[in-house]
């Protein structure tokens, strides 16, 4: 699945960008972004590469597309708030500022949106084969583009997280898993504001 083709020229709302920009920092929070949501937010980038290797080319247009230099100005800023994940081998013990954790969001529903019916696709293909059902339908083909998907990603993981591992491969697959439903939730018209509210929910100051 090549994204650059599908998010070169994303429609920018105007009044949706400021709305975005103004999403609300939480409160509770005295330490700024909490440790879960860096984790949520670089899993989602994570899972983005996964789809397509060359997607981190196409997070850095999108910084651009979006108007987000300001916050994001270069492959190093980019890289070094994707290591504010604790889990990260190279973890940068400097917090995630609040704009920074927009600035990602706005850029992971950027990329879900004009793929949310490959990600509903690979969704529903999880849950058939929960339910068993891929050689009665015939669909072993979207089983092997999910589960090239889900190798992908722990291929990505085991290369960028600490070693060794904090998860084993089963706990990487479920959650190469569940961030494709992440990303279906993030393609909706107000998937930033859904995104962004739900870094939040249950989380540890």
């Amino acid at each position: 699945m090549q994204l650059y083709m599908q998010v070169n020229s994303p429609q920018i709302d105007r009044s949706s960008l400021e709305q975005v920009l103004e999403l609300p920092t939480p409160t509770g929070f005295s330490r700024g972004c909490p440790r879960s949501a860096r984790m949520d937010l670089d899993h989602l980038l994570l899972a983005i590469e996964a789809i397509d290797l060359q997607a981190t080319d196409v997070m850095l247009h999108l910084v651009e597309q979006l108007q987000l230099q300001a916050v994001i100005p270069n492959r190093v800023t980019f890289w070094r708030i994707r290591n504010t994940n604790p889990l990260r081998r190279q973890y940068q013990r400097a917090n995630l500022s609040w704009d920074e954790a927009r600035a990602l969001t706005m850029i992971i529903c950027a990329i879900a949106r004009p793929v949310n019916t490959l990600m509903r696709q690979m969704v529903t293909t999880c849950q058939q084969i929960a339910e068993n059902k891929i050689d009665l339908l015939g669909l072993q083909q979207n089983k092997f583009f999910l589960d090239g998907y889900a190798e992908r990603f722990r291929s990505l993981y085991i290369s960028r997280m600490r070693s060794p591992s904090p998860l084993d491969n089963d706990e990487i697959r479920e959650l190469a898993l569940h961030t494709l439903t992440q990303l279906l939730f993030c393609g909706g018209s107000t998937g930033e504001v859904r995104l962004w509210h739900s870094l939040f929910d249950g989380a540890v100051a």
